[in-house]
Parts: structure tokens; C-alpha cells; sequence
């Protein structure tokens, strides 16, 4: 049995049904419901918090091997306390889990902001280093420290692994991460410009199906970057375009303007509690390299990742028949 933590996201349920395809049994453990439109469904979903340690152990409880996907990935919260609470002391609850259920392996889901030292101009690799100095905001700040302790865990003896997905896109994005987010508003012709940075954007099915490599091929105490294409934004927005239909837009927006521009937002999201288009943390991480090469992890698992036309066209497909049915 292998237990999904956070089995009901974007890179989640996805990961439920690669695990299932191998045969596996899953357990999902979430916040939320398992999507109802899958055709498939874990063998068991309990409804429950990564806050709350007795709940976790016993979902645990049993399984062979566990992954961890649950955070908070928006970047920007009313409550910013929020990051700590979740991506890291969440994240420590499930370590203790873990130990106390003698699981045979831990894979974590980090993400690929944090691996970005200022000035930094290459392509970012797994041997890349940052520090806590160079973290932007609390969200990457909590997400740094809890892959910290992944990694401290891993030398003390215990087989945990670490994963580092890009920017997932691709069907299936009910809760609208950033990257989703971005596509509907494109969709729905509410994206004005543009910054001039470069992003990667991984499959969701490439990301879930290297979290499943990562488990079966990985070595206790490694990261592996789980990275797709890099592209600019003003190129993004062109291949939604061609598979859309939809005009790209034309306007190349200031990096200060965009900085000043997301200030002003949050501050009237705080008011509002609405969430902002874009975030301080998000227009910063923008000013840095975000460009990968994640061809080592990818031989080292023995996948390629498909062409970003297909999950492009993919990804437009889905979320226009969402928009159609709201």
C-alpha cells in the first residue's frame, strides 16, 4: 500500500493513478475529496490534515511507502503564517509519521522556486545550491526549510527522497495552481502583458510519472529535478495562442512596473480577500534564472518528457471545457 499525501492536487491524482496503472493499491490522504470527473479512484481517501498528528499516523499506518505532495502552493496568503504552519511544520508531521510507521520509503515534493541563488545565470541543475539567505518570501522560505529536513532525515539513515517539479501543467488542475491559473486567465483574455523572464513547465504526467521512477530507481538522500521545457513567457503565451486561437498578448511590462504593480494588489487583496493575479514573491522569483536542466534526473529515471505542444494543447483542452461548464 502507498499512501498520497495531498493525492487529491493537480501533481496528486495523477500520481493515484500512475501507482495504480503499476498495480499498486493508494491511499489518499487530503484536505479534499478525490476529483469525481477521474475515471479512476484510490482504493481509500480519508479526509484529513497534515496538522493534525494522530490523523496522519494512522493514515500512514500500514503503508509501505509514502508521498508527500500536500502544501500550500499559491505564493501569497492573507495569513503568511500559513507557509510555516503548512509546507513546514506540516512536512515535519509527516517525517514523524513516517519514523513512528517504519515506512520502507518517503518521497517529498519541493518545488523549483527555491532553487534559484541570486545572480545566479545558468541553467539550474540538480547540483545547484541555495541558501535560506537567497529564499524569496515566506512561501519559499517554508518550502526550503521543510526539504532541509527531508535531506537531515535522509542522512540520519532514513530512505527519503527528494523531488523538485518545474511548473506543472496539463489536464486535470481543479484547484487551479499558478501555472493553471495563468492558462485560464489567458483563456478568458484577461492577461494585459507580459514579463520578460524564463520559466520551465513540466507535464503533470511526466512530474507524477517521475515521482513513481523517483520511488522504484531513486537513491535515499538525492534530488531529482523533474523539469520539462524552458520558455519564456512572451513563447508561452504564443503556443496558447496557436492552440487556442486566442491573441497572445503584445505588452512587455517593465519588471518594476510589474514589482510595483503586485504591491499595490496584495495590498488590496489583504482588504478584499481575493487573490492576487500576481504575487510580490512571484514577480521577484521572475527577476531570477528559473531555466533547468533536469537531463540527468531524466536518464538517471529513464524517461523523456513529452513535447510541450502536447501538453500545451492538452492543458487548453481541459480548461476550456471547465470554463464552458461554469
Amino acid at each position: 500500500m502507498d499512501i498520497v499525501i495531498g493525492g487529491s492536487g493537480l501533481i496528486g491524482h495523477h500520481l493515484v493513478k500512475e501507482l495504480m496503472h503499476h498495480g499498486r493499491d493508494v491511499r489518499v490522504f487530503d484536505l479534499h475529496p478525490f476529483p469525481k470527473d477521474e475515471k479512476i479512484t484510490p482504493s481509500e481517501t480519508i479526509l484529513g490534515n497534515i496538522l493534525d498528528s494522530r490523523a496522519l499516523y494512522n493514515a500512514v499506518r500500514g503503508c509501505e511507502r509514502v508521498f508527500h505532495l500536500a502544501a500550500n502552493p499559491y505564493l501569497w496568503d492573507q495569513n503568511p503564517e500559513v507557509f510555516n504552519q503548512v509546507n513546514y511544520q506540516g512536512t515535519k508531521n509527516v517525517i514523524e509519521a513516517a519514523r513512528q510507521a517504519h515506512v520502507q520509503r518517503l518521497v517529498y515534493t519541493s518545488t523549483e522556486s527555491i532553487l534559484a541563488p541570486r545572480r545566479y545565470k545558468g541553467l539550474i541543475t540538480e547540483e545547484t545550491r541555495a541558501s535560506l539567505d537567497d529564499m524569496i518570501g515566506p512561501y519559499c522560505r517554508a518550502k526550503f526549510l521543510a526539504e532541509q529536513s527531508v535531506f537531515q532525515l535522509a542522512k540520519e539513515g532514513f530512505p527519503a527522497i527528494v523531488v523538485s517539479p518545474t511548473m506543472p501543467i496539463g489536464p486535470g488542475d481543479w484547484n487551479l495552481t499558478p501555472p493553471g491559473r495563468m492558462i485560464s486567465r489567458f483563456l478568458q483574455g484577461k492577461i494585459p502583458g507580459y514579463i520578460d523572464c524564463t520559466l520551465n513547465f513540466v507535464d503533470v504526467r511526466d512530474a507524477a510519472l517521475g515521482h513513481y521512477l523517483a520511488a522504484e530507481k531513486g537513491e535515499p538522500g538525492r534530488r531529482y529535478i523533474l523539469s520539462g521545457h524552458n520558455l519564456t513567457l512572451n513563447e508561452l503565451f504564443s503556443l496558447l495562442s496557436q492552440a487556442s486561437g486566442r491573441p497572445a498578448p503584445r505588452l512587455k511590462v517593465p519588471y518594476f512596473v510589474a514589482l510595483i504593480g503586485s504591491y499595490i494588489e496584495e495590498w488590496t487583496c489583504k482588504l478584499t480577500g481575493k487573490i492576487p493575479k500576481s504575487s510580490v514573491t512571484g514577480v521577484k522569483l521572475c527577476r531570477r534564472s528559473l531555466a533547468f536542466n533536469g537531463s540527468k534526473t531524466w536518464q538517471l529515471l529513464g524517461h523523456t518528457p513529452r513535447p510541450i505542444e502536447e501538453s500545451i494543447r492538452d492543458a487548453v483542452r481541459w480548461h476550456q471545457k471547465r470554463l464552458s461548464s461554469c
